[in-house]
């Protein structure tokens, strides 16, 4: 499988940082459909923005996790990182033999000369405790392959300092989960 494909996709560019840019900020999803179709499209929770003359532009409000996400890469965007990760479906495809045989969707991925950061975002409509021992696991677990499929895809003269993190909103964190994520080198 080529390196090209282990990452991906990604925004490089100052005009698809800007476009990813201009959809994160929006707390809509958009859609426009045919004047016959906005019948069902309203009843699964769907508003009118604004009617053409053939179609009608439709709205509806992202999720809190989509939000959350967004808000985060965001922030690193306005840090400057020159690669980041476009929309909620990248993968980091890596080996656990000498095939590559396992996929990890990351919400958040930023790259600049010296650092890639990888977070994970978690989010409660609601401030409650809620247990992330699962989700610390699993990330301690992948972090070598994943670590390894970077490099891999950026070539053997990109040695980057790989951050590892967290990112909540809503969300009490136990001790023991602090206590794990610390142990991992995981930040929260």
């Amino acid at each position: 499988m080529s390196d090209t494909l282990l990452l991906g996709p990604l925004v490089k560019t100052s005009s698809s940082r800007q476009t990813e840019r201009r959809k994160r900020k929006d707390h809509f999803v958009r859609e426009t459909v045919v004047k016959g179709a906005v019948g069902e499209q309203l009843q699964s929770g769907w508003e009118i923005d604004r009617p053409l003359k053939v179609k009608v532009k439709l709205k509806k409000h992202k999720s809190q996790d989509e939000n959350f996400e967004n808000r985060v890469w965001l922030l690193f965007d306005q840090l400057g990182f020159e690669e980041l990760n476009q929309g909620r479906n990248f993968t980091v495809k890596f080996k656990r033999g000498k095939q590559i045989d396992g996929e990890k969707q990351i919400d958040v991925f930023a790259k600049d000369d010296e650092t890639v950061i990888v977070v994970e975002c978690k989010t409660s409509k609601e401030l409650k405790k809620r247990s992330l021992q699962k989700d610390i696991e699993e990330l301690a677990n992948l972090k070598k392959m994943i670590a390894n499929s970077i490099r891999q895809h950026y070539g053997k003269g990109f040695k980057p300092k790989i951050i590892w993190a967290f990112a909540t909103a809503n969300i009490i964190w136990s001790e023991a989960d602090r206590n794990r994520a610390e142990g991992e080198n995981i930040n929260s």
